[in-house]
């Protein structure tokens, strides 16, 4: 998990009231975890590390005495970051960076803010370069902190939570209608065939039929463009049509340019369109 922290002028921090001494972080080796004590008043934004900067000055210190603050949203905050003495734990300001998590009291910590404190711990184990020593406020000095929802949680080994949300459900996919079926009507074909090529020019008798045999007249190469879709079954429709037979290997008055049941639907197998005999 990345880590975003509210820096100080960010949430509002007052200037300190002495700035506090500065820690290389090679002499960091514990992380220490805090709760507030009673149920704090606040347990979500910036009022959370305003109520705690409120309290510490109260106390004489030079401001919010953490490291870090994390709210039940799992927010961070800026105290006194990774090179501020703390004053959080006796004995332990140097050594030990101090977490607080805004619960106090019987409260549980969020899954949000074990996360964040989790990725906090992380990260400062990778900027120091060791792996930190885990503890709860209590294991520096007599005290009921940090609680004991969190401090087991650090005797756990602070374990990020798992997510147990539900995947989202992907929609069933909307099922795919099939394009509906071209049929040619036998009868039309035969019927347009024999008739067409007395009419005028251009001259049709069963219009619709025809223009889908003669588009595959035309993906075969065997009737020219022009022709390809005026409906007329004329004679050179029937002279392509007779190329057509000619290719089956017809002959004859077998391949005299009317269509065949045979030879149609040859011919829809190929160019997508089925025959009504």
């Amino acid at each position: 998990m990345s880590i975003s922290i509210v820096s100080r002028s960010a949430w509002g921090a007052q200037p300190w009231k002495g700035v506090p001494a500065h820690v290389p972080l090679s002499r960091r080796t514990e992380f220490f975890i805090h709760y507030h004590g009673g149920e704090p008043p606040h347990s979500t934004g910036v009022r959370v590390p305003r109520e705690i900067e409120r309290i510490h000055r109260q106390q004489g210190w030079a401001g919010v005495g953490y490291s870090f603050i994390v709210d039940q949203a799992g927010t961070i905050y800026e105290g006194r970051g990774w090179t501020g003495q703390g004053a959080h734990c006796p004995g332990h300001n140097v050594s030990g960076l101090g977490v607080q998590i805004a619960i106090g009291g019987d409260q549980k910590p969020s899954d949000k803010a074990l996360a964040a404190a989790r990725a906090l711990y992380d990260e400062a184990c990778k900027k120091t370069g060791r792996t930190l020593a885990k503890r709860g406020h209590k294991d520096g000095i007599a005290t009921l902190c940090p609680g004991g929802p969190l401090y087991a949680w650090v005797k756990a080994g602070m374990p990020a939570p798992v997510d147990n949300t539900p995947a989202p459900t992907k929609p069933a996919p909307t099922p795919v209608k099939p394009a509906p079926k071209v049929v040619v009507d036998l009868s039309n074909i035969v019927a347009a065939a024999k008739r067409d090529p007395g009419l005028r020019q251009g001259g049709t008798t069963h219009a619709a039929d025809v223009q889908i045999v003669e588009a595959a007249l035309r993906a075969e190469g065997l009737l020219p463009a022009a022709y390809a879709s005026d409906g007329s079954f004329g004679s050179i429709t029937v002279a392509a049509y007779s190329r057509w037979q000619q290719k089956l290997g017809y002959t004859g008055a077998a391949a005299n340019g009317i269509p065949g049941l045979a030879s149609l639907k040859k011919l829809g197998a190929k160019r997508g369109f089925s025959v009504k005999a």
